[in-house]
C-alpha cells in the first residue's frame, strides 16, 4: 500500500469514526431545497404523494415519494412542516419534475412549489453528538423543525438522520457568510467517502444512483417503504400500482446490502448459484465495521437475509452475503 493510499484510508476511517462516535459536517451537493407554500399545500399533497399527511402538523417531519401513474418514482422527499410552508430536501435533479407536477395538477388550490436551492446552503451535522454540539450554538426545535436566529441569519433547523446515528440539517441563506463561516468552523468536515459508507450502512439510497425513475418505491426494501409509503390512505397518483404490489406481498426486485470478502464496484453483476444473474451493484465502499460492503438491486427471490451470492467484478468473482437494509443494526 502506498503512503498516499495509507493516508487516505486512515483519514476516511477517522471521518467514519467521527460519524459513528461524535459528529461531523457532511457535504450533500446532490440535494436541493424545495418549499411548498399556500393555504392548501397539505390537502393538495395528500392527494399526490405516497405517505399520509393528515396528522402532519407544524414542527413534524415525514418522507414521501411523488410517483408516475405507473407507480414509478419521480422523486423522494424528506419533508418538514413550518408555520407558513413545508420545506423538503430531494435530489436537485428532480426538482424540475416536482415543480412541473405541481403546475400541472394544481387547479383551484392555493399551492406553489418554490426552488430555494440557489438562495440557501445546506450544512448537515450528522452523528450521535450532533444535538448537543449544535444545541450549544443555536436554539434547536422541540420537535423536528423550526427557524432559528444564528449570527444575524434566520436559518432552517431540521432534524435529519442521514447516517443512522441522528443529526440535523441547517439551511443558511447563501448571502449570510458570517453564519456559514461560523457553522463550518464549529464542526469538522467529513469526507465524501466516509459519508458514503455511513449512509450505505444506514440504508439511505441516493436518487439517480441507487434508484431512478425506473424503480417503484417498494423495490427499495421494507425499511424504505415503511418510512415513505402509507397503505391506509386515500387515492394518490400511482396508488393503484403500489397497492397491487403490496397486496401481493412483494415486488419483483429489492434493494439490499451486500457484505463481501473483496472490493465491489458500482455496475458489478450479482449472480445466484441457481438463478443466474439476479442484479447489479448500485453503491460500494469499505466499512471499518463490516468490511467490503455494497448495495444492489436484485431479484426478490434472491433477496433473503444471509443468502450467499457471487459478484462478477473486473478482478474476478467475489462471494458476498445478502443483508436486508439497513446493514447497520443498533443493539
Amino acid at each position: 500500500m502506498s503512503d498516499l493510499l495509507q493516508f487516505t484510508t486512515e483519514a476516511v476511517i477517522a471521518d467514519y469514526d467521527r460519524l459513528r462516535e461524535d459528529c461531523g459536517l457532511v457535504d450533500l451537493p446532490h440535494l436541493g431545497l424545495l418549499a411548498f407554500e399556500g393555504d392548501d399545500r397539505k390537502g393538495w399533497l395528500q392527494g399526490q404523494v405516497t405517505n399520509n399527511l393528515r396528522n402532519f402538523d407544524t414542527g413534524a417531519s415525514t418522507a414521501f415519494c411523488f410517483c408516475e401513474p405507473t407507480g414509478h418514482t419521480i422523486s423522494v422527499l424528506d419533508v418538514w412542516s413550518l408555520p407558513m410552508r413545508m420545506v423538503a430536501t430531494l435530489a436537485a435533479s428532480t426538482i424540475p419534475a416536482v415543480i412541473l407536477r405541481t403546475q400541472q395538477m394544481v387547479i383551484m388550490e392555493d399551492v406553489t412549489a418554490v426552488d430555494l436551492s440557489k438562495t440557501y446552503r445546506l450544512l448537515s451535522v450528522q452523528g450521535p453528538r450532533a444535538t448537543s454540539q449544535l444545541g450549544a450554538l443555536l436554539t434547536l426545535p422541540k420537535l423536528d423543525a423550526a427557524t432559528a436566529e444564528f449570527e444575524g441569519a434566520e436559518v432552517y433547523v431540521l432534524r435529519s438522520n442521514r447516517t443512522g446515528m441522528g443529526g440535523w440539517d441547517v439551511w443558511v441563506p447563501g448571502a449570510k457568510r458570517k453564519a456559514l463561516s461560523a457553522l463550518k468552523e464549529s464542526f469538522t468536515a467529513v469526507s465524501a467517502a466516509a459519508y458514503d459508507v455511513a449512509r450505505l450502512e444506514a440504508g439511505v439510497p441516493i436518487y439517480g444512483q441507487d434508484m431512478t425513475q425506473k424503480n417503484w418505491p417498494p423495490e427499495m426494501g421494507n425499511a424504505f417503504s415503511s418510512r415513505h409509503i402509507s397503505h391506509n390512505k386515500g387515492c394518490y397518483t400511482g396508488q393503484e400500482v403500489l397497492m397491487r404490489m403490496h397486496s401481493r406481498g412483494q415486488s419483483a426486485r429489492q434493494w439490499v446490502g451486500l457484505v463481501a470478502k473483496s472490493p465491489l464496484t458500482i455496475g458489478d453483476t450479482v449472480i445466484h448459484s441457481r438463478k443466474g444473474d439476479v442484479g447489479t451493484v448500485t453503491s460500494a465502499g469499505f466499512s471499518p465495521d463490516y468490511g467490503h460492503i455494497a448495495a444492489a438491486i436484485v431479484k426478490t427471490d434472491a433477496a433473503f437475509e444471509r443468502e450467499i451470492v457471487n459478484v462478477r467484478t473486473q478482478s474476478g468473482t467475489v462471494e458476498a452475503e445478502v443483508r436486508l437494509m439497513p446493514i447497520l443494526r443498533l443493539e
